[in-house]
């Protein structure tokens, strides 16, 4: 009786087996067909899906003192991160939090805002329709930072891997505007990583609305 159950619980994994990697083989493929649908398709709904905080006043920045007069609220979204080579269009928000990435481009709360000549720190997950493409970006590749009070152009420097403990890859200097991207390494793993890809652009013109 024994030998009989363990033989028909062999049968059932070895069937279970079999049915979770046929499942997997058909999600792969299909994603391999359509990953460009699927990529429109995630980012269109990032837009849709966008929850705004409402502004208590607006956002302005002081071109004397290279400074913003007010800041956006925490979860607000102020502004656009357009990169063209590798067909990134994300909104940005103040605040990196788990919640915000969900639906784009989450600023470090404790790095300098745009325009205002300091280290910018955007983070983005690794997921189809936001950062998966980042490692394709090259050197000299042009990245616009499109805000509520005025654009911002950068130029890809350098790009490197990292660990997520190396903080000193991170520098909050105000010597000269800097915009740092991140994401998680490798962008075609699923759930947590130890590593991260990091851009590095600095600014070369701006345009002030």
């Amino acid at each position: 009786m024994y030998k009989k159950m363990k033989k028909i619980g062999k049968e059932i994994l070895k069937e279970i087996a079999l049915s979770f990697f046929f499942c997997a083989s058909i999600i792969l493929l299909i994603s391999w067909l359509y990953s460009k649908e699927i990529r429109f398709g995630i980012s269109l709904i990032n837009k849709i899906a966008i929850v705004e905080n409402k502004k208590s006043q607006p956002i302005t920045y002081n071109e004397i003192k290279k400074r913003l007069d007010h800041y956006p609220n925490y979860k607000e979204k102020y502004g656009n991160l357009k990169i063209p080579t590798i067909n990134v269009e994300l909104p940005i928000y103040h605040g990196d939090s788990m919640d915000i990435l969900r639906y784009g481009v989450g600023h470090y709360a404790g790095s300098y805002f745009p325009g205002e000549g300091g280290t910018i720190i955007f983070a983005g997950h690794n997921n189809t329709g936001f950062f998966r493409e980042l490692p394709n970006i090259n050197i000299e590749d042009k990245i616009e930072v499109e805000t509520l009070y005025g654009t911002f152009y950068y130029q890809v420097t350098e790009t490197k891997i990292i660990s997520e403990s190396d903080l000193a890859s991170f520098p909050l200097q105000n010597e000269s505007e800097v915009l740092i991207l991140y994401t998680c390494y490798p962008v075609t793993s699923l759930g947590y990583t130890n590593k991260r890809y990091i851009v590095y652009a600095t600014r070369i013109e701006d345009i002030y609305e």
